[in-house]
């Protein structure tokens, strides 16, 4: 698969393919099944190596299939054409597609059976745009099959297995103190699933903690930072430490920023969360992971992407 560009050895090592377009257009590919792996995206350097990481694991596993990459925020996608990513990604044009326009650059190279699976975590917003996305691509091209394979926390049984790989993977870390993971946080219905996660953590282990930095629990308080805060503040034995990590498929602008950043801001709305839990004086240990790094939880994703290539029907 042609790379769109690289980055210096000593800085990337791994060549980016995140774009849809690397194949000229006057190459037809002779490949007419097709996978896109489609994520939110992200302008940071370590993202990419992620990124490279889960397109290797496909690769070996669907070879005989022309796989490409999808992001839903144009946002991102708008700022690495115009070379504006972070760190070492600055001055370097990556030409990313949404979702719509890979599906019709596959179209055109000739694919006629699709499968886009979404590397997003709960099936929120992003996911419903995903699906019309594809509707309206198989409205226009009735001559092609299109398959979705959803998100990582949808069922029930996703969220057990998610809760069971990070309570393993946080097993040193929970013994020390709480450990508390970050995620987005949606206004969309698909927000409880964070809840119900930190349930499943916590009959684990009641140290296990979920919050999110936005959506329906942070407003009402039940996914808060702050929430957390009282919580720890409210027990018999206050802790001394406590453990920070994204529950994020990236280590992107969130986990920067939000869960890890230095902002100097004296007010606490304006921290990151490492700033507000040092100000309440725990010992605060970050682990700048995204879950997209846990080769377990890869293998959740991947088990969506085969379902929906085994399944005859359609979303």
């Amino acid at each position: 698969m042609k790379r769109i560009i690289k980055i210096a050895a000593c800085l990337l090592p791994l060549s980016l393919s995140i774009g849809c377009n690397h194949q000229s257009s006057n190459q037809k590919s002779t490949m007419k099944d097709g996978i896109i792996l489609v994520t939110f995206g992200s302008s940071y350097e370590a993202p990419q190596k992620t990124f490279a990481h889960i397109e290797e694991v496909v690769q070996n596993r669907y070879s005989q299939n022309d796989i490409r990459w999808g992001y839903t925020s144009k946002m991102i996608i708008k700022k690495l054409r115009e070379g504006r990513g972070e760190g070492a990604l600055n001055g370097v044009v990556i030409n990313n597609d949404t979702p719509a326009e890979c599906l019709e650059k596959m179209a055109n190279d000739g694919h006629r059976r699709l499968v886009l699976q979404s590397l997003h975590i709960i099936p929120g917003e992003e996911f419903d745009e995903l699906q019309k996305a594809v509707h309206h691509f198989e409205a226009k091209h009735t001559n092609i099959s299109c398959k979705v394979g959803l998100p990582l926390l949808t069922s029930n049984s996703d969220i057990k297995e998610v809760a069971r790989i990070m309570a393993n993977e946080f097993t040193d870390a929970v013994a020390q103190g709480p450990v508390c993971f970050m995620g987005h946080g949606t206004p969309h219905a698909a927000d409880v699933q964070y809840l119900k996660l930190q349930a499943e953590l916590q009959k684990i282990n009641p140290d296990f903690f979920v919050g999110t930095v936005e959506g329906t629990g942070a407003d009402n308080g039940s996914s808060s930072v702050e929430s957390i805060i009282n919580h720890l503040g409210s027990l018999a034995s206050i802790p001394e430490s406590i453990t920070v990590a994204p529950l994020m498929s990236i280590v992107g602008n969130h986990a920067q920023e939000d869960l890890n950043g230095d902002t100097g801001e004296s007010d606490p709305a304006k921290q990151s969360w490492r700033e507000r839990f040092e100000g309440q004086g725990y010992k605060v240990t970050v682990v700048m992971k995204g879950l997209a790094d846990y080769d377990e939880i890869v293998a959740i994703w991947m088990q969506h992407l085969s379902d929906a290539i085994n399944n005859s029907k359609n979303i």
